[in-house]
């Protein structure tokens, strides 16, 4: 009858809070209609009783009235037999029956008891009034009351003779129970209560009442009904003005309030009765939709939730046709999707990490094809990738479920068809059995494919393999899962890029990037594995370092894209003619580093280093130009000259700076005095670079006499160093020393310091004197040597005359422009500049013109053989004479013998210097020979 009710009920569905507010929802929806109808139907019939109950006052206080009021005319009739009895003649007792007893407790007539007990007190005095006299006149009665101790007394009174009326009147008392009845006679719980006109009680059917109707009548202005102390009541006029000649009085009938409750109670018991019905049952229907309703929601939202925690493989079980149904399918279609969306995904983030973490190319293509059999399981996929350096093959990788087989085959295509899978990014659908296959897609038909399609994988903008799916089923196919393999195989591309870049990476951080040899890091990874190869093998390893002889020079005369190519063109010639497994690299610049391995012995090593060297002296042709090269080679040995490649490569190096240095062009093999002479220069260095700080440093001074007049006319400050241990180090050490490791602008900024304190210390103690100071090329390419010599004038006050400044040849040939410039720049401050060693570098007579030079020295060389060698002195007279006609100053240096002085005083040489004038001294020492402002005399 109810199938609803038939469904099994469970509470399960209530552990949601939307089932709770829907089934509270529905409780309310039907109980607050019910309660509401319950109330106003309670209230609506609770007003229908107050109404009955006063229309059944109304009626009993309007019965009672009539009652009384019949009772009161039946007495009137009475008195008026007596009194007519009277006329007659009769006595009263003779006229009244039996029953006048029982309507009035006595009669009297004139105020004279003639029937009952004597009137004490009879009310009699009304009826002189006027009304009542008229009254009486018309043979009406006139009703009294007196109230007593035990209550209100009612008489009335007739005339005996209407029309003579001096016979007197008849005055009855009413007997009480006669005029009110009996009280058994209201209604059942009905009350009655008697008022006159002015509000006294003067009857109640109950005592009690009696202040209930007091209050009553002394509230009531219009009302005829109302409550009044828990009663209910109506009030109703009696009308006697008209026949007993007295005020009218009121009827009040009353019931108390609650006399009906008990029925209302039973009444409420069968509303809530009703409305708990009601509740059960729409409780019980609500119950069992909303769990048709909330159970499948809630397998939804259980769904939901498992598609939060990446659970998509368990679908939503609602078997309905409605909306519910629908929404469960759509919500598994979606989560199948979003479970292979995030699969590839996640594949893809793995393959990606996997592409970083640099993971070999065969496990990335493992991967890709797990990912592939995940969307399709029953597919068959072949991946081809091309061999870079075999165009015409590739590796073909077949997986084929649990199967999987790696080969590598003839993967040549067709032109076309790797012409339109270039252009056809989507990929390409073959049938099987419709025609012939690609050798690398007759594999995935023999697998079972009946249809395949060819997706092409690019890298560099190229094709550069294939992925097959073979698909067993054609309704495997969709636009989403080819998608998904589209991206997997871009990650294919991705990972050759990357593994193409990695190789590009390394080759470029292990290669020289101008002539592609391998560069420092390489050649020391590759020096140790021969090193280790050689320990094995028990022969020799040589190390040849290569340095090419004036290759700045060349450089800058052809540019540097010339030189880069002429670097280039050497760097094939090297590798022209070494072994195989010999290893040819470019350190940088101009230099290279040969490994020579499994060498039977060092000849062997001097022999191709010949043949380097004979191929660098061929001539190279850069930009239809002939250049010439020479180059110098050092050699070292292992095991013999060392045990660590760094340590082979420097004493390699020390060797190849030999050769530089006792000629170019040659070969040199590594000696131990080599590296005593290298760990020397090291000690030097490092104590060098203290000498200032330390004070070890001084000057000397080697006095400058005028030939003309044997008088000191200056001298030449001579930098000295004096080591507590290694005892007076030669200048000729330590000088290119500092200039090789850049300390000589700090101890040259010293020497002009302490020279320009020297000379301010003189000038001020009145002694005119020249001091020269000695300028390394590297101080005047820094550009700030103008800036320093003024700072030093400054600081010691002075006079710029008194300071000389003394460059050499090689120093100008540089950069004569700026050289120039700056020593012009130093000139007008009123320094003197002086050209020394001149004849030993690049003399030339147009930088002679050009230079701000005032002074030239003679070189030693020259000065050396004076009066033994006539061609010396000619080189010196010629000097002198070109001087002279430049109209610069000469100074000669190295003079020995007073032979020599005297030929340079014959020439009109200016000033010389020399042994044979004075050793270099100290400052106390020079200063004891001047005397202030008179120059002083060496004998």
């Amino acid at each position: 009858m109810f199938p609803l009710l038939k469904l099994p009920i469970q509470g399960l569905f209530l552990r949601s809070r939307v089932a709770r507010r829907v089934f509270l929802l529905f409780l309310l929806s039907a109980l607050v209609p019910a309660v509401l109808l319950a109330v106003l139907a309670y209230g609506h019939m609770r007003n229908m009783d107050q109404q009955h109950v006063s229309r059944q006052l109304a009626l009993e206080g309007g019965n009672y009235a009539s009652g009384l009021y019949e009772r009161l005319l039946g007495a009137h009739f009475m008195l008026s037999v007596q009194a007519a009895g009277l006329r007659q003649g009769l006595a009263v007792a003779d006229t009244s029956p039996d029953q006048a007893h029982r309507v009035f407790k006595r009669i009297d007539v004139h105020a004279q008891a003639l029937s009952g007990s004597p009137a004490d007190a009879w009310p009699g005095q009304r009826l002189q009034e006027p009304q009542a006299l008229a009254q009486l006149a018309r043979g009406d009665s006139v009703l009294l009351t007196q109230p007593d101790a035990t209550g209100v007394r009612i008489f009335l009174a007739t005339a005996v003779d209407p029309a003579q009326a001096a016979r007197g009147v008849l005055l009855a008392e009413l007997a009480p129970a006669h005029v009110w009845g009996e009280a058994e006679d209201l209604a059942h719980q009905t009350q009655a209560c008697v008022l006159d006109d002015a509000g006294h009680v003067l009857y109640c059917s109950q005592a009690r009442l009696t202040a209930v109707a007091a209050g009553i009548a002394a509230q009531q202005q219009a009302r005829t009904t109302g409550v009044s102390d828990a009663w209910q009541f109506n009030t109703r006029a009696l009308f006697l003005r008209a026949r007993f000649a007295v005020d009218d009085w009121a009827v009040i009938t009353l019931r108390p309030q609650g006399a009906s409750d008990a029925g209302w109670g039973q009444l409420a018991y069968v509303f809530l009765g009703i409305i708990l019905l009601t509740l059960l049952l729409v409780a019980l229907l609500s119950g069992v939709q909303l769990r048709r309703m909330l159970i499948p929601l809630e397998r939804l939202i259980d769904g939901t939730r498992r598609i939060a925690h990446e659970e998509f493989n368990q679908p939503v079980l609602v078997r309905r046709d409605d909306e519910f149904g629908q929404l469960a399918q759509a919500l598994n279609k979606m989560a199948a999707r979003l479970g292979r969306q995030i699969g590839t995904l996640r594949a893809l983030a793995e393959i990606d990490h996997e592409i970083l973490a640099r993971v070999d190319m065969e496990q990335i293509i493992t991967r890709v094809q797990e990912r592939l059999h995940e969307l399709w399981p029953k597919a068959v996929t072949s991946m081809v990738v091309f061999d870079q350096q075999a165009a015409d093959f590739g590796i073909v990788h077949l997986y084929a479920g649990e199967q999987e087989m790696t080969s590598k085959v003839p993967s040549k295509l067709e032109p076309w068809l790797l012409e339109q899978l270039a252009r056809d990014y989507d990929g390409m659908w073959f049938e099987v059995g419709g025609g012939e296959l690609p050798d690398f897609l007759s594999m995935v038909a023999d697998a079972g494919a009946r249809r395949i399609l060819v997706l092409p994988i690019f890298w560099d903008e190229k094709v550069s393999g294939l992925l097959a799916i073979g698909l067993l089923e054609p309704r495997e196919f969709s636009n989403e899962l080819v998608q998904q393999a589209r991206d997997l195989v871009n990650r294919i591309g991705v990972a050759l890029a990357a593994h193409a870049r990695d190789e590009q990476l390394k080759f470029r951080a292990y290669h020289d990037a101008l002539t592609g040899l391998p560069n420092r890091p390489l050649l020391l990874e590759r020096l140790n594995q021969e090193m280790a190869h050689t320990r094995r093998n028990g022969k020799q390893l040589a190390v040849l370092f290569i340095d090419l002889d004036r290759f700045k020079k060349i450089n800058d005369s052809l540019g540097h894209e010339g030189g880069d190519r002429l670097l280039c063109q050497v760097a094939e010639r090297l590798s022209s003619c070494t072994r195989e497994g010999d290893t040819v690299a470019r350190l940088g610049g101009d230099e290279f580093v040969v490994l020579l391995p499994s060498l039977g012995q060092a000849q062997q090593a001097a022999r191709l280093a010949s043949e380097m060297l004979g191929l660098l002296a061929e001539p190279f042709m850069i930009d239809g130009s002939t250049s010439y090269l020479s180059a110098s080679i050092g050699v070292a040995i292992f095991p013999d000259d060392g045990s660590l490649a760094p340590e082979l490569l420097k004493k390699a190096d020390m060797a190849m700076y030999r050769g530089k240095a006792t000629g170019r062009g040659r070969v040199i093999f590594f000696e131990e005095s080599m590296n005593l002479a290298q760990q020397e220069q090291s000690v030097l260095e490092r104590e060098l670079r203290q000498a200032i700080a330390r004070g070890q440093l001084s000057l000397r001074y080697q006095p400058r006499v005028r030939l003309s007049d044997g008088q000191l006319s200056g001298a030449e400050a001579l930098l000295r160093w004096f080591h507590p241990e290694l005892g007076w180090v030669s200048p000729e050490k330590f000088i290119p020393l500092a200039e090789e490791v850049g300390l000589i602008d700090e101890i040259g900024g010293w020497v002009l310091d302490q020279v320009c304190e020297q000379l301010g210390h003189w000038q001020a103690a009145g002694y005119r004197i020249t001091l020269s100071v000695n300028v390394s090329g590297r101080q005047l390419k820094s550009g700030r040597l103008g800036q320093r010599v003024q700072q030093a004038l400054q600081a010691s006050g002075v006079v710029p005359a008194a300071l000389e400044l003394e460059v050499t040849e090689g120093t100008l040939i540089d950069n004569i422009e700026a050289v120039g410039e700056q020593l012009g720049q130093i000139k007008r401050t009123g320094v003197v500049i002086a050209l020394d060693d001149f004849g030993t570098g690049y003399s030339s007579l147009s930088y002679l013109q050009r230079l701000p030079i005032d002074i030239l020295k003679i070189d030693r060389a020259f000065t050396r053989d004076l009066g033994r060698n006539d061609g010396a002195g000619s080189i010196v007279h010629s000097i002198i004479a070109l001087a002279h006609a430049l109209g610069k100053t000469v100074v000669a240096e190295g003079v020995e013998r007073e032979e020599q002085a005297e030929l340079l005083r014959i020439w009109q040489c200016e000033q010389a210097q020399g042994n044979h004038y004075s050793l270099p001294i100290t400052a106390d020492e020079l200063e004891a020979l001047m005397t202030p402002s008179r120059p002083a005399e060496i004998a």
